[in-house]
Parts: C-alpha cells; sequence; structure tokens
C-alpha cells in the first residue's frame, strides 16, 4: 500500500511525497549539494534544508552523512544509466545500432550534471564507484539485448550475460584516466565490440 508522510517545517504541518519519492529528492538534492560544495562541506541538516524537509525527515532516511553519500551516489549511477538503458531496450534499434549509440551516450561527458565532480583530481575512487553501479544497471539491458539479437537470428542465447559483463565492465578502464573518454577510447571500445558481437554471432550459429 502507498502511504504519504507528514512531517513538520517550521512549525507547519503539511503532507509531502511518498517516502519513496521523498528519498529520491532527498538524494538527488545530496548529489548535488556534495558536488557543488564537497563532502565536507555538507550535511545531512543541510541537505534536508535545500530539499525543503524537516532534518528529522531525512535523518529517518539516513542515520549519517556517510551512508547519504553512498546512496546519493548510488542513486546517480542508476539516473545516469538511464539513457544508455532507454536505448538498449529500443527495439526498433539493431544490436549493432544499440551498441553504437550506448557507447556515444556513455561517453558524452555533457550527459551528465556532475561530470566535473567525478572527474575531478583526487576523485578517482568515485569515478570509478559510479562506472561501476552504472555498469551494474545497465548490464542486465545490454544481455537482453544480445539475447534478442540471437533470437531474431533463429538461435539460442549463447553466452549472453558473460558477454553482457564483458562489455559493460570492460568499458570502465576506456573510460577512467584524465581527459577521459576520449575520441581514440570511443573508437577502440566499438572496434571491440564489433568483434565481440561477431564472435558471439558465430557461436550462436555454430550451437
Amino acid at each position: 500500500m502507498t502511504y504519504h508522510e507528514t512531517e513538520e517545517v517550521e512549525g507547519m504541518s503539511r503532507i509531502v511525497k511518498n517516502p519513496d519519492e521523498r528519498r529520491r529528492e532527498l538524494l538527488v538534492t545530496a548529489m548535488r549539494l556534495f558536488a557543488e560544495e564537497g563532502y565536507d562541506n555538507v550535511s545531512v541538516r543541510a541537505v534536508a534544508r535545500a530539499a525543503g524537509v524537516a532534518p528529522g525527515l531525512a535523518y529517518h532516511y539516513f542515520d549519517s552523512k556517510q551512508n547519504m553519500f553512498d546512496a546519493a551516489i548510488e542513486e546517480y549511477s542508476r539516473r545516469c544509466a538511464e539513457g544508455i538503458i532507454a536505448i538498449l531496450d529500443d527495439r526498433c534499434l539493431s544490436l549493432d545500432e544499440k551498441l553504437d549509440r550506448a557507447i556515444e551516450a556513455g561517453s558524452d561527458p555533457g550527459a551528465f550534471d556532475y561530470a566535473d565532480f567525478f572527474h575531478a583530481e583526487g576523485n578517482g575512487t568515485l569515478h570509478d564507484r559510479l562506472s561501476l553501479g552504472m555498469c551494474e544497471a545497465v548490464q542486465p539491458h545490454l544481455r537482453a539485448a544480445l539475447e534478442l539479437d540471437a533470437l531474431l537470428r533463429g538461435g539460442p542465447r549463447g553466452d549472453a550475460d558473460g558477454l553482457a559483463a564483458l562489455m559493460a565492465y570492460g568499458c570502465i578502464g576506456l573510460a577512467s584516466g584524465p581527459g577521459m573518454p576520449d575520441e581514440g577510447a570511443v573508437k577502440t571500445a566499438k572496434r571491440y565490440f564489433a568483434a565481440l558481437v561477431a564472435e558471439f554471432r558465430s557461436s550462436v550459429k555454430a550451437d
């Protein structure tokens, strides 16, 4: 059953959104503040204030700033993956088109609100965490795209799960580092993906 919270803000009681939506709003606000002001300069109370809720409500969801920060990165990684997932789930595109467009989408810094923060010097570990979160979100959709391609070609799905993992997590190395991903890394990813898909399709035919 969906229910709504009642919270007290500046002495006034008001009905707010359901708990899941409120939690997401807090995380969106938290990610913005962490990116703009830095981890050390943000508190749970500051996030609550920026989100327009009582501090007690924020602490109801997150008992510490670290837990809020971890959850904010996890939520942000899912949001960053949404565009790639939409491409992979588009049945009007061939597998080759999906992969080509997904690589382009994933390598466009302009598509991510806080790209500068995650690519800043000293934030390499955070960037890797973001990349891993995106991979976890994308992998099942990439597997489904591979399985659909095999189905349309009249063969078994082969090792779609293993190939999806290899493709998704293999991109982390290509996308990491100063100034990455650059045009060369994008071309390399496309070339590797094409070779892997060709091998996948040949194994499907052999089966």
